[in-house]
């Protein structure tokens, strides 16, 4: 049987990485010390099968890191690269609960920022950065909050997605069941991930450090 390895990202810029403490180095490091065969990552199919398609595809492509780390390292060590995002680009914007009162959105602002403050506190004190069971539970506390605020929005724009993105894992486990398979993912996601993942009875490597 192989491994599955969870590995949380963020969706950043070199500079504001390094201010973050999660230079892509580190990334790039975690990536070749787990030796995958295969990683999930959180690049949407249809933008994926352009790509392959013309690789001067200029179109949305995941975040920064995808094209920028760990495409190129899929094409360069022959990793299998299998896209596992969903999300509907038109709808990006649209709120399912309404808009909020500019009152209650500075409020929902203010909160949102103070709880980022303690995440982003956790986040750099584990080996991998924003890599670590202390940090999940932060973020599972702010999904809890945003829950609370935007019901529908967060069944259609998180636990929808999330469930996609697990089932398309789950194929590219079935179809690669001898091999190393790791997943990369918005951090925010390694919860879920990690909960939904140790159910089929797999081993799963998380934090990969």
């Amino acid at each position: 049987m192989g491994a599955i390895g969870i590995l949380g990202t963020i969706h950043n810029d070199l500079e504001y990485r390094k201010k973050l403490g999660y230079p892509i180095e580190i990334m790039e490091e975690a990536i070749k010390d787990f030796m995958p065969d295969v990683i999930c990552g959180e690049v949407r199919p249809e933008d994926y099968e352009e790509y392959c398609k013309d690789k001067n595809y200029d179109g949305y492509l995941g975040p920064f890191e995808y094209r920028n780390l760990i495409i190129p390292l899929c094409e360069k060590h022959g990793i299998q690269f299998v896209p596992v995002d969903w999300f509907e680009r038109d709808l990006i914007n649209h709120s399912f609960d309404g808009e909020f009162s500019e009152a209650e959105q500075k409020e929902y602002e203010e909160q949102i920022f103070k709880i980022y403050d303690d995440i982003f506190k956790i986040a750099q004190q584990s080996e991998i950065p924003f890599n670590s069971f202390e940090f999940n539970e932060l973020v599972k506390e702010k999904h809890k909050f945003q829950e609370d605020k935007g019901p529908i929005d967060n069944i259609v724009n998180w636990i929808t997605r999330n469930h996609i993105m697990i089932a398309r894992i789950k194929n590219a486990i079935e179809n690669n069941k001898e091999k190393r398979i790791l997943c990369t993912v918005g951090a925010e996601h390694n919860y879920f991930y990690y909960e939904e993942l140790k159910k089929l009875g797999y081993e799963v490597i998380y934090p990969l450090k």
